[in-house]
């Protein structure tokens, strides 16, 4: 772990700026990451990569087979780009953050978190949006969704700017 925040120390100090900025978090509070130690070294366990890629294998006393652990890296790569969007525009919305402003900041906060994966920044950015507005949008903008329509609005105009980034 040490090794690799060592070599990626630009892409996460971008990304904790990104939502530090985003989220208008003081110091204060992005301390709280240190804290945690997700930086400093520490061993990933098969069963913590269950948890993070959400289930995607069942849970036995021998998850750690290869075609297993990828596919569950894969899973958790994917779920967890997708809850950094959902969080990201949520704190957006929530702080009445400019929809054209933060979207840049936020597809650049995805695309560094892509390559923190070891994924395509543009193509992995893309895909993460296609799975938030499906998977996390719907639940925020029916008619029946006990969203407040101001925020209703706000939801609809960021995921029509991060779209605009890549459709145009």
């Amino acid at each position: 772990m040490t090794d690799f925040v060592t070599r990626h120390q630009e892409e996460i100090n971008q990304t904790l700026s990104a939502i530090q900025r985003i989220g208008k978090f003081s110091a204060a509070t992005m301390a709280i990451v240190e804290e945690l130690g997700w930086h400093q070294n520490h061993a990933i366990t098969a069963p913590s990569l269950l948890l993070w890629s959400g289930g995607i294998e069942e849970f036995s006393p021998q998850p750690g087979e290869p075609h297993s652990l990828q596919r569950m890296v894969r899973a958790g790569g994917d779920l967890q780009m997708t809850h950094l969007l959902h969080a990201l525009v949520g704190a957006a919305v929530s702080r009445q953050q400019p929809a054209a402003a933060t979207s840049r900041t936020i597809i650049h906060a995805l695309m560094n978190a892509a390559v923190l994966l070891g994924k395509d920044a543009n193509d992995a950015a893309y895909s993460t949006y296609r799975m938030w507005r499906v998977a996390f949008l719907p639940g925020m903008l029916m008619p029946s969704a006990p969203s407040p329509s101001e925020a209703k609005v706000r939801y609809r105009e960021f995921a029509h700017r991060l779209e605009g980034y890549f459709i145009s």
